[in-house]
């Protein structure tokens, strides 16, 4: 990034949903060798939407101590709904479906009728790609007998009307993460589902136990829950040595949405995308606000092209807006982004649709509408080029 030559330090409360309270406290001490000690403590609320479309706040709590300048002590929670109805944790094993399987347990009458989830990755779940997955097997009438196939398996959110199965194969590969928490060496079509329950605690003493109980298992690279790959990341920071601007340059370059899954494993136990809202995060610790506006500007042959830095959803986007003697945008150049693949990015690539837009419609851009879905990449783009021509109109 060059060297920032017009700052604009504003509230992303007003860009993209975000607020942030943050401080920094040096303690004091005269003694001649004695160590610079400070405390700093960081809440950045990101507002938003789930991926079922319902409002959404994450707080991101970021605080600690530092020593001589290396991280010493660390707290770092991601709270859902802070002061709201529901609020949780999701760094709290049930608070996040990610590496975790629920199982319950209920009698009816003589019977035992089970519900057993597992929630994950894996490279091989759809046509030998990584891909996501939430799946869901009930038996209405379990025993001691019952195997693994015997079992329907469903995605989740299916319904009686809309049943959406898995296929055995299929279920195989998504629940061997949790056979494996359970002991068992290789799950097949024929392991018994009372061995994968006691990884619950739902099957004791050659009986299931009613009840209903959530786990977590190894998922890709050692990843489990993602409370878990949170403190993963915490203590490799804490091991590392490592300063607020070391942990600020990780959230921005290690597990990126563009690096695949499979081959994120530069912080052990941690496979999660280290989204933008990560490094801003820290960038608050450091420096107390996040920066926004035009960096620099360079005319060559009468047209000037300013550069702007605005936060998109994976971090700073970088933007090139060209202005022709006349002050019209000629060109608008994504130079550096990190938005989510096949959504984010679609923006963010060379001559996209939106680009071409924030062109056609720069007298008026008040009116242009934002993409569903790419809310906060929208946003960083239209305020880019709102940037640019405020600053090309004074030079």
């Amino acid at each position: 990034m060059k060297k920032i030559l017009a700052l604009a330090l504003v509230s992303l409360l007003t860009l993209s949903g975000c607020t942030q309270n943050t401080s920094i406290e040096e303690t004091p001490d005269t003694s001649p060798n004695s160590d610079v000690v400070e405390q700093f403590a960081v809440q950045y609320e990101m507002k938003g939407t789930t991926s079922r479309g319902e409002p959404k706040n994450d707080t991101f709590i970021f605080e600690g101590t530092t020593t001589d300048g290396i991280i010493t002590d660390l707290v770092f929670d991601v709270i859902r709904n802070k002061g709201l109805e529901g609020e949780y944790s999701k760094t709290d094993i049930m608070g996040y479906y990610m590496n975790v399987s629920d199982a319950t347990v209920e009698k009816i009458d003589d019977d035992f009728k089970i519900t057993l989830t597992s929630n994950g990755y894996d490279e091989n779940y759809i046509d030998g790609q990584a891909a996501q997955y939430m799946v869901v097997a009930t038996h209405e009438s379990i025993t001691d007998t019952t195997t693994f196939k015997d079992l329907t398996f469903s995605s989740f959110g299916s319904t009686p009307e809309n049943f959406m199965g898995v296929e055995l194969e299929q279920a195989l590969i998504a629940y061997k993460g949790l056979a494996a928490e359970a002991g068992i060496t290789e799950l097949t079509q024929d392991t018994l589902v009372f061995e994968l329950l006691s990884a619950h605690g739902l099957y004791a003493d050659s009986t299931f136990v009613e009840g209903k109980n959530r786990v977590s298992f190894d998922g890709i690279n050692g990843g489990r829950s993602f409370g878990e790959q949170i403190d993963a990341i915490s203590a490799h920071i804490l091991a590392s040595n490592m300063t607020l601007e070391q942990v600020y340059e990780m959230f921005k370059t290690v597990n990126q949405h563009s690096e695949p899954i499979m081959e994120r494993d530069t912080v052990s136990g941690a496979t999660i995308a280290f989204v933008g809202d990560f490094s801003r995060m820290v960038y608050l610790a450091i420096n107390g606000e996040i920066f926004e506006g035009v960096t620099t500007h360079t005319t060559t042959d009468g047209n000037t092209k300013v550069e702007v830095v605005t936060q998109g959803y994976g971090g700073e986007i970088e933007t090139h807006v060209t202005f022709d003697a006349d002050a019209k945008i000629v060109s608008i150049e994504i130079r550096d982004a990190n938005e989510t693949p096949d959504i984010g990015s679609v923006l963010t690539k060379a001559d996209s649709k939106f680009i071409n837009s924030l062109i056609d419609t720069q007298s008026d851009l008040e009116n242009l509408d934002v993409v569903s879905g790419a809310t906060i990449t929208s946003n960083a783009l239209i305020n880019a080029v709102k940037f640019a021509i405020e600053y090309n109109s004074g030079l």
